[in-house]
């Protein structure tokens, strides 16, 4: 195996003196290794690695935050969600300063829990993020939930917005870094449309800053080879066909839908919704939820911050009224976020 050293002379032999290019990252975690890691700072100048859509909380819907809010305020209902969600700023506040009834979960199960020690309750299950938390949340469902039980789905698919943002090119996606967690549920082979379709060259990786520093390197000599195809460089824990019974489930509970990501708007296919055939857990039919229209926040970039298209110190907020402790828009709440990342360490 070579030596992180040996890696980071790689790379910067294998970059074009005079040409910027581009790799996005996908996944918070991965953004949190690099940052911390002060792996940009070895790069070469004109190496460019940026963050993506790659925190599930940035991007969970105002509206859904909202009807969550709304529902933990009634006297019969128990929300439940995951610690960062409590704390999304959203037009009427958050759950934790707008809330009522509400608990924070780690788990799913630990909804399964609360719902049979509080029978006399409507537990709420705001379930939120890509297909590494869709997965277990499938799972509760055909382990069979108490009938007190609803779920709040606001899952978000990963391949799908990674194609739109291919496809734009005030972005200029030169590579991608796929995330590890979400590849251990699809597979690295749902990553080959960017190779085989749009000739992006594609590295799915670990979160250890050598096996970051290994997928950027694969991407690079891809670009520079010009033979581009999926490569991975996690395959302890990413399987090519990735888990199946994981799929399977979510594909029995869970139908593509047509949502909108928080700052970015509406993506055709991009979400996945209880199917019809389990409305009655449906919290959305169940409680006759509406969508409410998402506000903007005065001086907030954070959907340009999610699609790559910014960093997180270009906005006038950051670091200045919207902090960890004052967050003013979503991605200064969840340590996924880049601004919340970019804060601790720029």
């Amino acid at each position: 195996m070579k030596k992180t050293t040996d890696i980071i002379k790689l790379i910067h032999s294998l970059v074009p003196s005079g040409k910027k290019i581009r790799i996005m990252n996908v996944c918070g975690s991965h953004e949190h290794t690099i940052a911390f890691s002060g792996m940009r700072g070895l790069m070469p100048e004109n190496l460019e690695i940026i963050p993506g859509p790659g925190c599930p909380v940035c991007v969970c819907p105002e509206s859904d935050i909202i009807n969550a809010i709304n529902l933990s305020q009634m006297d019969d209902v128990i929300l439940v969600t995951y610690g960062d969600m409590l704390r999304v700023p959203t037009q009427k506040g958050s759950i934790r300063a707008e809330g009522k009834n509400f608990r924070m979960i780690t788990s799913p199960f630990e909804a399964m829990n609360i719902a049979r020690s509080n029978p006399d309750k409507k537990i709420v299950f705001f379930s939120i993020g890509f297909e590494t938390t869709t997965a277990p949340t499938a799972g509760i469902l055909e382990m069979g939930v108490p009938d007190n039980l609803f779920i709040l789905s606001s899952h978000r698919l990963t391949p799908t917005i990674m194609e739109i943002l291919v496809k734009d090119a005030e972005i200029g996606i030169d590579g991608f870094i796929a995330p590890g967690h979400v590849s251990a549920i699809v597979g690295s082979n749902a990553w080959n449309v960017f190779s085989e379709k749009y000739g992006i060259p594609t590295a799915v990786a670990g979160f250890e800053a050598d096996n970051l520093l290994l997928g950027i390197m694969e991407v690079l000599q891809q670009l520079k080879d010009r033979k581009v195809r999926t490569v991975n460089v996690y395959s302890g824990v990413v399987k090519a066909e990735g888990n199946a019974q994981a799929q399977r489930l979510m594909e029995k509970y869970f139908k593509v839908a047509d949502v909108n990501w928080r700052g970015i708007g509406y993506i055709p296919g991009s979400g996945l919704e209880l199917k019809d055939t389990y409305a009655e857990k449906n919290a959305r039919t169940v409680f006759g939820l509406e969508e409410i229209k998402e506000s903007k926040i005065p001086g907030c970039i954070c959907g340009t911050i999610i699609l790559g298209k910014a960093y997180p110190s270009s906005c006038k907020l950051f670091k200045k009224v919207c902090t960890p402790k004052t967050p003013k828009g979503p991605c200064m709440v969840s340590f996924e976020g880049a601004c919340n990342i970019w804060y601790k360490t720029n």
